[in-house]
């Protein structure tokens, strides 16, 4: 896909040039590791997935206005505790400096959802209840776009930080050339990792649309595929 392949060779390139960001006040809090985190974050990418799937099959099953209603309750629903569970996990966690927005940037991301299908959810539940004086469901029905095109945006923070997940596992001491090519991670841990990707990506072709969050992994993936020693290669 070219829009994932332009993101990883701008933001890696980022990186081979050596760019930081302006030093900030030390911080007390104990910084978790790396694979940690991308870990987490794969694990929310399969389950953000696994629900989304799950919620657009129970709709397509949905054959009255009530039950379509019904169903879309629930997964919202569901996806709200899945995105408060994430949360808590990520709160538990923290990245220095130049990672240390990442983690923030993800939470208000999650709450950002949480709050677009509480609106989802209310907007449901008024025609579940049947026609009520003062409600224009005209007007509720016209916002129903405006939300899901919100939470489509939401999903796209979610693709667009994916190089920036995959560059916390970049090791920034230059080898003998001075350039930046050894990972943080050993050959067994950046297998596991791509066997978890694997099963989110699994019979996912390599061309055409895909949602974010596949295309999310997707990026990690092709990152991963690149020319990076690991941790226990030897150094130049």
């Amino acid at each position: 896909m070219n829009k994932i392949a332009f993101v990883i060779l701008l933001l890696l390139a980022g990186v081979a040039a050596g760019q930081t960001r302006p030093a900030r006040g030390p911080t007390h809090k104990q910084e978790t590791p790396h694979l940690q985190f991308v870990k987490e974050f794969v694990r929310e990418l399969i389950e953000d997935e696994d629900l989304k799937t799950n919620g657009e099959k129970e709709l397509n099953e949905a054959h009255t206005p009530n039950e379509k209603f019904s169903a879309g309750i629930y997964f919202s629903k569901s996806t709200q505790l899945a995105l408060r569970s994430q949360t808590a996990m990520l709160k538990s966690m923290h990245l220095n400096d130049p990672f240390d927005d990442l983690i923030p940037t993800l939470i208000a991301f999650n709450q950002r959802q949480i709050d677009l299908h509480q609106k989802l959810i209310d907007m449901s539940g008024k025609f579940l209840a049947g026609p009520k004086p003062g409600v224009d469901y005209q007007t509720l029905m016209a916002k129903l776009p405006e939300i899901r095109a919100e939470l489509d945006d939401v999903r796209k923070g979610l693709f667009d930080a994916a190089p920036m997940v995959f560059m916390s596992l970049i090791d920034m001491k230059p080898n003998s050339q001075n350039h930046v090519n050894h990972l943080i991670i050993t050959k067994a841990e950046k297998a596991d990792l791509r066997d978890q990707l694997n099963i989110l990506l699994k019979d996912e072709p390599d061309r055409g649309d895909h949602d974010y969050y596949i295309s999310a992994a997707m990026i990690l993936r092709a990152a991963l595929q690149k020319d990076y020693k690991c941790a226990d290669d030897p150094w130049d």
